[in-house]
């Protein structure tokens, strides 16, 4: 079977894309090619022997509109043709940045591969207002009029985002619409490597991997609570996509127990990186409706590493979430939290609630949908 993988966005952002990717790649009965753009934030490219991978230049955000909307209209020609010449079979699209080129491909090239969308994200209506959404805009617009009524499959991260989708598009069948969760590796939850000297530190260690910044996550109120219990708790941040205000804040006050790294981890790194902590944390503030209903990928890849969770009350995706009987994570009101204010965590033995059959694996998330492409 052919498959053309279209992902608009940079792969290596998106954890998920390249887990289906390696997942995909492994089935002998497919022939993948994967459309995507370079990028711009010095990550390691994703390759795979198994997969081809074509890519363009993503736009300048420095460039003025129009080159950067003539740069972002090539990738969707340029990819249209290119599946024109290697006539898929199923086409897997992600999120509606991608969506014009699947459009082109049906309606001007007469295409007639089965269609399989995905959205990484919940888009409301007012998302699209933001700056730098016209083309995603037009993107949904063609999903409305035409792309979704061609679909085999649509799906959403979790139960609360496919909710709000299905609320927006009524007319789309129920068998349509399914839920694709954002899960690590199953090796993940082999990976018990942690080190003598983090096994010895008495203090509790939390890590931060991730986007951050002061407007729309609880960077300085962790780090300022976390400094002011120097004896007894440590926290390290890492990410690529962290605002600058925040890291220049970090290296002027430079707390003797909150250590940071710029550059971030590669994906691959992040096993044997959380197991040396006790304490994986979720910041976001909730500042729209898709991360109000989100439950990241960070949760399940710090609990498939062994650790704990806290996250913000007004995140209801995570509350929401059925945890199957594992360590439920812990609701934290991070607008309470002052350097007096003591967090309520239940001493528990690392690791206790992995299991052989850790649910939370992206094996086991993608089964229904390679069942549904015929290749499993």
């Amino acid at each position: 079977m052919k498959i053309a993988y279209l992902h608009n966005l940079p792969l290596e952002y998106y954890p998920p894309a390249t887990n289906t990717l390696d997942l995909l790649g492994r089935e002998k009965k497919s022939e993948v090619c994967a459309y995507t753009t370079h990028n711009r934030k010095n990550r390691k490219a994703y390759k795979n022997k198994a997969v081809t991978v074509y890519r363009s230049h993503s736009p300048n955000p420095e460039s003025n509109f129009l080159w950067r909307a003539g740069v972002a209209l090539w990738w969707h020609l340029r990819t249209a043709v290119s599946m024109w010449a290697f006539k898929p079979d199923a086409i897997i699209y992600f999120e509606p940045h991608s969506a014009i080129a699947a459009y082109l491909y049906y309606r001007f090239f007469r295409g007639n591969a089965r269609l399989f969308i995905h959205h990484h994200e919940y888009y409301a209506p007012e998302d699209y207002l933001r700056p730098g959404m016209r083309l995603p805009h037009l993107g949904c617009r063609l999903e409305q009029s035409y792309l979704f009524r061609h679909a085999a499959w649509i799906s959403q991260t979790n139960e609360d985002r496919l909710r709000l989708a299905k609320e927006h598009h009524p007319k789309v069948p129920d068998d349509v619409w399914r839920t694709l969760p954002n899960y690590p590796p199953k090796d993940w939850c082999s990976k018990e490597k942690r080190t003598d000297a983090a096994k010895k530190e008495g203090r509790l260690r939390l890590i931060y991997v991730g986007s951050a910044s002061f407007q729309d996550t609880y960077i300085r109120e962790i780090v300022r609570w976390v400094a002011s219990h120097p004896d007894t708790v440590l926290l390290h941040i890492s990410g690529y996509n962290v605002a600058q205000d925040a890291w220049e804040w970090l290296e002027k006050e430079r707390f003797p127990n909150v250590t940071f790294d710029a550059n971030g981890y590669e994906y691959d790194e992040l096993p044997n990186i959380l197991v040396d902590f006790d304490i994986g944390l979720v910041l976001y503030k909730g500042n729209t409706t898709n991360f109000v209903y989100n439950v990241p990928n960070k949760v399940f890849e710090y609990l498939a590493c062994g650790l704990d969770v806290w996250y913000p009350k007004e995140m209801k995706g995570m509350r929401n979430m059925d945890w199957g009987g594992i360590n439920k994570p812990l609701e934290i009101d991070f607008q309470l939290l002052t350097s007096h204010h003591s967090i309520n965590y239940p001493p528990r033995a690392r690791n206790a609630h992995l299991k052989p059959d850790f649910p939370f694996s992206a094996e086991n998330a993608l089964l229904p949908l390679l069942d549904e492409l015929g290749i499993y």
